[in-house]
């Protein structure tokens, strides 16, 4: 690939951004494609967006021609996934206006604009769990229905709304041929869909969605976007949380997608599949637009460069020294509300012994066993589907082994509910933050403290959480739900350290963060861990799991296969056959 490449890599946790010559005429920076003779397939125009006194979304402008892919990057909180919220119809702009294929959608609600060609995925990938793979996909054909959803256009006019209810339920239950006609369409397009993931979907047709992988829950929100025959398509960040042959499996079937002409507007933070795909790149950074153009001229602007990755200097750490970000600079050691010395101090604060756990009949974990030391940072590392999220659950107590035990302190708790185990010092960070997203920050950091009842201290631990993550102190007002992913996980960090815990679990921490606020993340998690509290982190970037830890465990199919000293663990050809499922040459 030509030009730059921006990435996190490798066991030092390093960013670096390199630049090689660019051949003539590279594919990224050609003439942008068009099937409709340049008529834009999108235009905004000034689109703005407040919340509170922070402006997320700040007069932003683009266009994005038919069969176009166009990029949005920018660093975490510059306002993209905002931005999709507002071309979606999720939010309401306070100014500028959005145009979908020649019609105004600017303030139109999120239904409509959806029934305009319009599909999107989401940050942390949302599907119904209790529902099958194929009634998840199902369901992206519901705006595709005519003969069964023949009144749909007045489901708008408050007065009778109720007709196409009326119209819908009689037709359903009269199933005439056009219906039944309809019916078989929606479903040979479920089985397209699930059959461009191939073995990964196909045969999980009937299963629930939330028996599923993370990575297989995202391909069929993907599958469920794309059954809906979108002019547009929205993927906002579609690789978070994938391994590398998992990226390289989606990267592929976007390229189909892409040479097929379907329209895409793509926020993803793995800048080299961002500039193989794009045609065109956008910027963002505090809401505003700082670049706009072809990813080989975006990428060579430093603008972008220190916008997205930051400033650099080294940072030593226990003898080694990695690249970081220069500002905004590591937070002092005296935020750190100290662990409550009351609890359990053992030498070994959490023991996992031989525990066998069953999903149903399926057994998901095979007799693991891992422990972890006080001051201690242990990473749990593997592929999806490996084992990760059950370890995790079983130890916060939301799943009950079949065999085995859980000891905190040198106590069993494999019977008792969350809340012990929080009392005696537990707590966690779940993978997607969980936040209560119409909660302020502030009423969010609160409820990390629920158990507790020293109620000054608790306003102190507080402070002392804006003075760690001062863009908390900042939006402390805003309702959780509207800020970008690196904010949230920062609030959902900040949230679990108000119980004062002796041990803090990490589901997957770093996962869809812009390279920049990785880095934050890794000094925070290293500046708690250096106030004495303990930190158990299931991740899937291994190599960045790995530079901060002191040891780590690699799950397989459920079962314990290598476990050792981190720095052993980062050199070891076994980690990478482990955690990619297959043997790595080199």
């Amino acid at each position: 690939m030509s030009g730059s490449n921006g990435r996190v890599s490798g066991g030092e946790a390093t960013i670096t951004v390199t630049r090689t010559p660019t051949p003539e005429a590279p594919p990224a920076a050609a003439a942008p494609r068009s099937a409709a003779g340049g008529a834009p397939m999108l235009t905004v125009r000034n689109l703005s967006k407040r919340f509170g006194g922070v402006r997320a979304v700040d007069g932003v402008s683009f266009e994005v021609l038919p069969g176009q892919t166009v990029s949005v990057i920018g660093p975490n909180g510059s306002g993209k996934t905002t931005l999709f919220n507002l071309l979606a119809g999720a939010l309401r702009p306070d100014g500028g206006e959005v145009v979908l294929a020649g019609e105004r959608t600017t303030g139109r609600p999120a239904e409509r604009i959806a029934e305009l060609g319009l599909a999107r995925t989401f940050q942390n990938g949302r599907v119904f769990g209790n529902m099958t793979v194929g009634e998840n996909v199902l369901l992206g054909r519901h705006t595709r229905q005519r003969a069964a959803r023949p009144l749909a256009a007045l489901r708008h006019i408050p007065v009778v709304r109720w007709l196409p209810l009326v119209a819908e339920t009689l037709l359903a239950l009269a199933r005439p041929a056009a219906v039944r006609r309809e019916e078989g369409e929606a479903e040979a397009a479920v089985e397209r869909q699930l059959g461009r993931f191939r073995e990964r979907l196909l045969p999980r047709r009937d299963d629930l969605a939330f028996s599923l992988s993370y990575a297989n829950r995202r391909r069929t929100e993907i599958a469920r976007a794309l059954a809906m025959e979108p002019r547009l398509l929205l993927l906002d960040e579609p690789t978070a949380g994938m391994n590398q042959t998992e990226t390289a499996e989606v990267l592929d079937q976007l390229r189909q997608l892409r040479a097929a002409g379907q329209t895409i507007v793509l926020v993803e933070h793995k800048l080299d599949l961002v500039m193989e795909l794009s045609d065109r790149v956008v910027v963002l950074d505090h809401g505003q637009v700082i670049a706009d153009g072809p990813p080989a001229a975006v990428q060579a602007d430093e603008r972008v460069v220190e916008a997205y990755l930051g400033r650099r200097r080294a940072v030593p750490r226990d003898g080694r020294e990695r690249t970081a970000r220069l500002a905004p600079p590591p937070a002092p050691a005296a935020a750190i509300p100290p662990p409550d010395r009351a609890r359990p101090s053992a030498a070994t604060l959490l023991k996992v012994e031989k525990v066998d756990v069953f999903y149903g009949p399926v057994k998901a974990l095979a007799e693991v066993s891992l422990e972890v030391g006080a001051g201690e940072i242990v990473c749990l590392l593997g592929g999806n589907a490996s084992g990760k999220s059950t370890t995790m659950k079983t130890i916060l107590g939301l799943l009950t082994p079949r065999a085995g035990r859980v000891l905190l302190g040198g106590e069993d708790v494999t019977g008792r509910p969350t809340a012990d185990r929080i009392r005696r010092g537990l707590a966690s960070v779940p993978e997607a933050r969980r936040l209560f997203p119409d909660m302020t920050v502030a009423e969010n950091l609160l409820m990390g403290a629920y158990l507790r009842r020293d109620g000054a201290a608790v306003r102190e631990d507080a402070e002392r959480m804006y003075a760690l993550f001062p863009r908390l102190a900042e939006r402390r007002r805003q309702a959780a739900g509207t800020m970008s992913g690196g904010e949230q996980q920062m609030l959902a960090m900040a949230r679990a350290l108000m119980s004062r815990p002796a041990l803090i679990c990490m589901d997957e921490p770093t996962m869809g963060l812009a390279p920049i606020l990785v880095e934050t993340v890794l000094e925070t998690i290293a500046t708690v861990n250096a106030q004495g509290v303990a930190v158990f982190m299931v991740e899937q970037n291994a190599s960045l799991a790995l530079s901060i830890a002191d040891r780590g465990y690699v799950v397989q199919n459920g079962a314990i296969v290598l476990s050792g000293a981190a720095g052993a663990l980062l050199d070891d050809p076994a980690v990478q056959e482990a955690y990619l499922g297959r043997r790595v040459a080199g």
